[in-house]
């Protein structure tokens, strides 16, 4: 029947996004106290114009050309703004900011029992976010993460062996550092490997299903009137998930998740181990008040949603230019030579012996620099009573927010090469420049809504570069001169194609 197809819903859509744009043009008409701001002639009339922009995944290129040609704040919208100026950075994020989210993370929030489920991530609400972080928080210190170790150990294990499995070989980083990070993420949630590198093979399509639910995230949550037509509705979702075939990811991770907690429920240990399961499961029986069902579900989920993705992404960058850069592969590899041959390296590097190697550490952080995880702009909402932002007097509700990318290419700051990886830059300035250097980076966000996961992230890294670093010598095989990325928030690479030889040490 015609009232069934897909071509129903497409006309529908067409519909609603006629209607949008009618009302957008009106409101963009009427904001005068934008009207003096710079950007794009067709900004201040439809949010449209951002979609029209980052449909092709370019968002990095996009926001660095609007202000390179428009100057610190630009119009991208009827209501928004997009800031370059590292002075507004304690203002939009710092720990007492008053700057709440904006609608844009609403699109990434799953529903659960019928119910949307907003994380710690997705929350607007600042008392929700506490609520939620409280009972957590202490799981994510670094001196919990540290005690997961010998779960991420199994995993890199599985990864050296199958790198001399395939010696000599084209392998894609690309996909394989997906597949270590998933497998790693699993270990550290579920005390359970998905299977990725093992199997060889995208586990229950997770990955692709992540990175389509990333793109639509991205691009309806620049016009998030949008979401409750769209895959926030739970008819029109389960209509295209049934009908059409498109896959519902968020729904699927908190399926998993349910899961894997009543498999641990059937098989519960004797003895305790280090993963998130076990934890916040005793945590629940301690107290449900404390740790009610749905949050035990929230956090877990949360986990597989966010912590894959991002650790793929930066481990990439870390290796990329680790191979484009040989001055600095040499430099880095030396000095995890000269640890390793004073016995200050274990079989499987710990993360406190990481953090000795001082290049190592500025490898990571510049090339988290140079290709931030997130490319798109961290939206905040100006809060009641206006804000004056980058000398612009700006009213209520407005969003405004700083693209990583943009920020971190900042030439006043990190020097006329800032577009360039130069892990040097952070040796070789004086301690006052070092730290406005450092706190300029949003890498992980900064403030009170900053990455939970951050010590996760950072612990996987500082163990395994040097861990594979150490045992094989990695050259460039690409058919292609560079990684491909497309960024619908997260700023993704593929292409990224080499070949290992085993080390003689």
């Amino acid at each position: 029947m015609f009232d069934t197809s897909p071509w129903t819903y497409f006309l529908l859509s067409i519909g609603v996004l006629t209607v949008y744009w009618s009302i957008s043009i009106l409101r963009g008409a009427y904001r005068s106290d934008l009207t003096s701001l710079p950007g794009p002639k067709w900004a201040p009339f439809t949010a449209l114009y951002r979609v029209y922009r980052l449909w092709s995944g370019q968002a990095p290129a996009v926001y660095l050309d609007l202000h390179e040609q428009y100057g610190p704040i630009v119009r991208t919208g009827p209501n928004t703004i997009s800031i370059a100026d590292p002075a507004t950075i304690p203002t939009l994020y710092g720990i007492s900011s008053n700057f709440l989210k904006s609608k844009f993370y609403i699109t990434m929030s799953p529903r659960h029992e019928g119910e949307i489920m907003d994380s710690m991530f997705t929350t607007r609400d600042p008392a929700r976010h506490k609520a939620l972080k409280r009972p957590v928080a202490g799981k994510f210190s670094m001196t919990s993460i540290r005690t997961m170790e010998p779960l991420v150990n199994q995993c890199s294990e599985i990864f050296i062996q199958a790198m001399k499995d395939l010696e000599g070989q084209k392998v894609d980083l690309s996909t394989w550092l997906q597949w270590y990070a998933f497998d790693v993420i699993g270990m550290i949630t579920f005390n359970k490997r998905f299977g990725f590198m093992e199997e060889r093979k995208d586990i229950l399509e997770m990955i692709s299903s992540l990175e389509f639910a990333l793109r639509y995230a991205g691009l309806v949550g620049q016009v998030p009137v949008l979401h409750p037509w769209l895959a926030g509705n739970p008819l029109v979702s389960g209509f295209m998930e049934k009908v059409v075939g498109l896959p519902n990811p968020l729904r699927a991770f908190v399926e998993f998740t349910q899961e894997c907690i009543d498999e641990y429920d059937r098989n519960e240990k004797e003895k305790e181990t280090a993963d998130f399961l076990t934890f916040l499961r005793i945590e629940e029986k301690k107290n449900k008040e404390n740790m009610p069902h749905r949050d035990l579900i929230n956090h877990l989920s949360n986990n597989l949603l966010a912590g894959s993705d991002t650790t793929a992404i930066s481990l990439r960058a870390i290796l990329y230019y680790l191979v484009k850069t040989p001055t600095s592969y040499k430099r880095l590899q030396e000095e995890i030579d000269a640890a390793d041959r004073a016995g200050k390296l274990s079989e499987f590097v710990s993360y406190g012996e990481s953090l000795e190697l001082e290049y190592l550490q500025v490898v990571m952080k510049e090339a988290m620099r140079v290709h931030p995880g997130v490319s798109y702009p961290l939206e905040r909402l100006v809060p009641e009573g206006g804000a004056d932002l980058c000398g612009q007097k700006l009213r209520e509700g407005t969003v405004v927010g700083i693209n990583p990318v943009v920020i971190h290419h900042n030439k006043e700051i990190f020097g006329d090469d800032a577009a360039v990886f130069r892990p040097e830059r952070w040796l070789d300035v004086n301690e006052e420049q070092l730290k406005l250097m450092d706190r300029t980076l949003l890498t992980f966000g900064t403030g009170a809504r900053s990455c939970i996961g951050k010590n996760i992230s950072l612990m996987e890294m500082g163990k395994f570069v040097p861990q594979i670093l150490r045992q094989f010598d990695l050259f460039w095989a690409s058919d292609k001169p560079d990684w491909t990325v497309h960024t619908y928030w997260f700023a993704r690479q593929s292409d990224f194609v080499v070949k290992f030889q085993t080390r003689k040490r």
